[in-house]
């Protein structure tokens, strides 16, 4: 029920938090496109602003100009009587020529239009009275009243259009009374769009840009319509104010289809966030997929651990504890309850030992902590640990490539207490054997000696005084003699099957005797300075009658005396054991004892050409009690202590036994001792 309720909540606050992240990574590109727009609104402004600037001083001087020519027109009509049109045609097409947007230059004596130049575009306004016509009298006024030209725009033209006019009034002087009179005044009429000729921004361009000029009433009042029906921006036009023939003017100019609503990089920035938000949903999906797997596995993991019946425990690379089973838990109770995920390995140590779960530990606390944690941090094989309550735990420790340490918990206390049986029974075996080998030994060595005379019955004073007396009887007694002398050659040939049979008894009593001396470690060697040259050829002599019995040849060979130490009585009873199984497991041919002389070693092998030994079978015969099975093994009999008596011999003296051996081939026993010219110790144990 908790988990289930947990991962609802985990997959609900996944999705809180995918749309928290997406609604993030949207704000971000919408932050983005939105000062990306406003940055580019600005440029776009900053750059009509600049255009609106250069317009407003063209505009000026457009006006300037035609202010110079109205007063060129004022002269020439002041320094005539009549009105000099052919002069002031010629004016009026230069300053067209220069001002394209100039539509018509008009004199209007009194008030009346009664010349407009150029003439044949013109005629219609001819005799026109400015008081009949109310739109355009206040300039007119104005221009008489401040004696200074006056622009009045934009108005609508008779040419059609709009534009403006700038009204000039013309004072001409009386000859007569050298005074000055108002002559009338001279109007010079401008399309709109002719004030921006070769402009950057063509503001009488209205497909393009909105543009106003308007003379305000005072400088800073507000800016008002260009024309009816045109709408103003959401963001405002751009304005400049400038001064223009004493008047404050205002100019104004937006594009005609509005201010941009976004930069020509806002398709490609909502692209890129949309992306953007698209992979990063992506990522989290896969994020959350992985997390979900992994969460998975870890629950399969502490699962599957918690199903196993041994324990099981997991420490990070900073030794903390990462993952533990229930079993790890039942086998410490004592501190159970603190085997929590996040302890070090030396807490849980400490804990163990100050609660008495480690009895080993007792008495040498410190010690005991330092020991088991170098064995922790440098695992090598596995261990026992008494964990108290007669409860033996099998550790196994190991470190991952990842520099992790796993640890497995088994519990062996069955084992243990088998083992320790084992070990007892083996004990009261080995104890019992010797035992029965001292019994054994002394009525064997009896029954070897008195089997011993009567093998010699002949040589007995007994036997010698019934020869004696026999010897004085009278020779018809000759049966007697015989039958007495049958009778000890029998004696003596079943005193000799007894001794033999006592000997080899004895020899297995020696040899029960050595191997309970090795199982108990007792076994020791008299070290001393030996040519083990002569210890081989003695061996040799002393079995060359049984391997002359089965018609087999016995040899020696070696390269020549040499001395190292050694216990001669062991040294010999190994090469004895070697060459004596040679004969006892080879029917004919040949045994061959070498000796080969090393710098540092002395090797003996023994070679025969007996029934040989199966590969599987190699390491079986070191083994003791052990014997290869088959008829030449079960017909010549034995313990099989031999074998392994020598090895462990061997291995006392600091040397090596093996084996090399073909079946139905033949077999090589070698020996290696080390070549040693002074002795290491004068006694060696098992």
């Amino acid at each position: 029920m908790f988990r289930r309720s947990r991962d609802f909540l985990a997959a609900r606050a996944y999705v809180l938090f995918t749309v928290i992240v997406l609604a993030s990574v949207l704000g971000i590109g919408f932050t983005i496109l939105t000062l990306d727009r406003d940055k580019h609104l600005s440029a776009v402004r900053h750059d009509l602003e600049q255009a609106l600037f250069e317009a407003t001083d063209q505009i000026r001087l457009r006006f300037f100009e035609a202010v110079l020519v109205a007063n060129n027109i004022e002269r020439l009509l002041d320094s005539s009587e009549e009105v000099p049109e052919r002069q002031i045609a010629r004016v009026v097409a230069d300053l067209q020529k220069h001002n394209p947007g100039v539509l018509a230059v008009a004199l209007a004596p009194g008030l009346k239009i009664t010349h407009s130049f150029p003439q044949t575009s013109n005629r219609s306004t001819i005799g026109l009275k400015y008081w009949e016509v109310p739109d355009q009298m206040p300039s007119v006024a104005r221009a008489y009243r401040t004696r200074s030209p006056v622009v009045d725009g934009p108005v609508n033209l008779v040419q059609g259009g709009a534009g403006y006019i700038l009204r000039y009034p013309v004072f001409v002087e009386e000859a007569d009374l050298g005074v000055e009179h108002f002559w009338g005044i001279l109007s010079i009429v401008v399309k709109s769009d002719g004030l921006f000729t070769a402009q950057a921004h063509d503001f009488g361009d209205s497909e393009s840009f909105n543009f106003t000029l308007r003379e305000l009433k005072a400088p800073g009042a507000a800016n008002e319509d260009s024309a009816p029906g045109t709408a103003r921006p959401r963001n405002g036009p751009v304005t400049t104010e400038f001064t223009m023939l004493n008047s404050t003017w205002q100019a104004s100019a937006w594009p005609s289809g509005g201010w941009p609503s976004y930069s020509p990089q806002s398709p490609y920035l909502l692209a890129f966030a949309l992306l953007s938000a698209l992979i990063l949903v992506g990522v989290l999906w896969a994020f959350r997929s992985l997390a979900v797997k992994k969460a998975n596995a870890h629950a399969l993991l502490a699962e599957a651990i918690d199903c196993i019946d041994e324990g099981f425990v997991a420490f990070d690379d900073r030794e903390r504890l990462v993952i533990v089973n229930q079993k790890y838990r039942d086998y410490h109770p004592e501190f159970a309850d603190l085997i929590v995920p996040g302890k070090t390995m030396e807490e849980l140590v400490r804990l163990g030992v100050m609660r008495g779960q480690y009895p080993a530990a007792e008495g040498r606390q410190e010690d005991w902590i330092a020991e088991r944690l170098a064995r922790f941090r440098r695992p090598g094989g596995s261990f026992l640990q008494d964990v108290g309550g007669d409860r033996w735990l099998k550790v196994t420790e190991a470190k991952t490539p990842h520099g992790y340490t796993v640890g497995i918990r088994t519990d062996v206390t069955a084992e243990k207490t088998a083992q320790e049986a084992a070990e007892a029974a083996d004990r009261e075996k080995t104890e019992f054997l010797n035992n029965v080998s001292h019994e054994l030994r002394t009525p064997l060595t009896v029954i070897s000696g008195r089997a011993s005379f009567l093998r010699n019955a002949e040589r007995l004073p007994q036997s010698r005084r019934i020869e004696g007396v026999l010897a004085q009887a009278p020779t018809e007694e000759a049966d007697l003699r015989e039958a007495i002398g049958a009778y000890q050659h029998f004696v003596a040939d079943q005193g000799a099957g007894i001794a033999d049979s006592a000997q080899h008894m004895l020899r297995l009593v020696e040899d029960l005797l050595d191997w309970t001396k090795v199982a108990r470690g007792q076994l020791e060697l008299d070290m001393d300075q030996v040519e083990v040259g002569s210890v081989a050829a003695s061996v040799v002599e002393d079995l060359r009658p049984d391997a002359e019995a089965k018609g087999l040849a016995l040899t020696f060979a070696s390269d020549g005396p040499v001395e190292t130490q050694a216990d001669r009585i062991r040294l010999k009873q190994i090469l004895y054991n070697l060459t004596s199984n040679a004969i006892k497991f080879t029917d004919s041919g040949s045994i061959h004892l070498a000796m080969r002389i090393e710098e540092e070693a002395i090797r003996f092998s023994v070679t025969d050409t007996g029934c040989g030994i199966s590969e599987e079978n190699l390491e079986r015969v070191f083994q003791r009690f052990q014997q290869v099975d088959g008829s030449m093994s079960r017909q010549n009999g034995g313990l099989g202590l031999g074998l392994a008596i020598a090895e462990q011999l061997a291995a006392l003296h600091g040397g090596t036994l093996s084996l090399e051996s073909r079946l139905g081939e033949g077999s090589t026993f070698r020996l290696c001792l080390p070549r040693r010219s002074a002795p290491v110790a004068l006694k060696k144990s098992a």
